[in-house]
């Protein structure tokens, strides 16, 4: 999988730990991954796991999620953050990840102002230290092949700091993102216009460090199947557009190289429907899972059928580190997507969906009757080319016949099949 990180609205260490922990499926009555994976991180790293929350929000009409961490005394120097990292019980790879994205920014306040403890104790807040080793964790957990981003917007007008007042983009900003492209400040104003009101701040030092640490390349969205979105918050409202950072989990391998394109399209032109044949706007939700009963999977497979899904089918599949598991597959009608989306969500314990588009052909198809003895049994026929293909009896008239007449199903049902062929292969 590749990460997409849509940073036209910049990017900062609480955006980002919000739109993967958003992309893990975490909201604020189901905190999920914030439970399990990040408070666990906190107090492995000495921290208080409490000082952090999430809460949803709305940002320029854009639902997002909102990551904040407490106020509370930091470490005393920034020696002592790098120290405390090493001495913890992290996992050796976020340390290593967390003491090498601080040693850049401690870099780049130096290559500004100097490298002492004046200028250095920023780096030291508790607040930064939570937004790198929650960033890493989420980014370690979900283990992308690579991150790709967009340039990176980063503002106008000024910042408060522990240096005074600053005009946007931050000298350390630079510095981090130096030989990397941006999305460049201000927005361009019309001959003629008036400029808009100063966006602030977009792109901060900890998002900056966060993103030229982990993203291998700068663009638009990558080719592929898209898997899952994630939307953080900023802070503030910023005008005239949404203030989020967009995080998008992209298969690369869904897309075909020319060769099986040309041949995918030759297959979908000869599979097109025929006039006739029912609708092809379809999809199918997939859904793993390996953390659920059968009593469990098969009630929200009922529920599924009942809220109007047109089959659902489970699959057995082998999971990460070897365990058993199951794909769940509901097809629908693409206008009911959403709707059954939302029973799987309720019904299971998935926090994600693939969602597939899929056309359907059908056959041309006639429901009738026969009579076995005196009993009727209800009989689904279909024709291809006018010819019929398949009698498929409707199976509670033959359990309810079978039981009446003493005789297997078995035999009802081929009777049914029988006597259907010979009544209706003629017309």
């Amino acid at each position: 999988m590749i990460l997409y990180l849509d940073c036209s609205s910049g990017v900062s260490g609480d955006m980002l730990v919000a739109t993967l922990l958003s992309l893990a499926g975490s909201n604020e009555a189901d905190p999920g991954p914030l439970e399990d994976v990040l408070r666990p991180a906190l107090a492995a790293a000495g921290i208080d796991p409490r000082l952090v929350q999430i809460e949803d929000a709305r940002r320029g009409g854009v639902a997002a999620l909102s990551f904040r961490v407490a106020d509370q005394p930091g470490f005393a120097t920034f020696d002592e953050l790098i120290m405390s990292l090493y001495a913890s019980d992290l996992e050796q790879p976020v340390a290593d990840a967390v003491a090498a994205i601080a040693e850049h920014m401690a870099a780049a306040e130096a290559e500004v102002h100097g490298r002492d403890a004046e200028h250095l104790h920023e780096l030291s807040d508790v607040d930064t230290a939570v937004d790198l080793i929650c960033a890493v964790t989420l980014l370690q957990k979900l283990a992308p092949e690579r991150v790709v981003a967009s340039p990176p917007a980063l503002g106008d007008g000024e910042v408060e700091t522990a240096h005074g007042r600053l005009s946007v983009p931050a000298p350390a900003v630079l510095a981090l993102l130096a030989g990397l492209p941006t999305a460049g400040g201000a927005p361009a104003v019309p001959a003629g216009g008036t400029p808009a009101a100063p966006l602030g701040e977009l792109t901060t030092p900890t998002g900056a460090a966060l993103l030229s640490h982990f993203a291998e390349a700068f663009g638009g969205v990558p080719a592929g199947r898209v898997e899952r979105v994630g939307y953080g918050a900023g802070r503030r409202e910023v005008p005239g557009r949404p203030n989020v950072l967009r995080a998008v989990l992209v298969d690369p391998a869904a897309v075909p190289d020319d060769d099986e394109a040309a041949g995918l399209a030759t297959v979908l032109a000869a599979a097109a429907p025929a006039p006739g044949s029912g609708p092809g706007d379809h999809v199918v939700l997939e859904a793993n899972i390996d953390d659920m009963t059968p009593e469990l999977l098969a009630h929200a497979a009922d529920a599924l059928r009942e809220a109007g899904a047109l089959d659902v089918w489970i699959t057995q599949t082998l999971m990460k580190k070897g365990r058993p598991g199951v794909v769940l597959h509901v097809l629908a009608g693409a206008a009911e997507s959403e709707l059954l989306a939302g029973v799987v969500f309720a019904e299971t314990s998935t926090f994600g969906l693939r969602v597939l588009p899929c056309g359907r052909l059908y056959a041309e198809e006639r429901r009738e009757s026969v009579r076995i003895g005196k009993l009727k049994v209800h009989v689904r026929l279909s024709f291809v080319d006018g010819k019929l293909a398949t009698v498929s009896p409707e199976y509670e008239d033959v359990r309810r016949v079978a039981a009446a007449v003493g005789r297997p199903a078995r035999v009802v049902y081929e009777a049914a099949q029988s006597v259907a062929r010979s009544r209706f292969s003629g017309s």
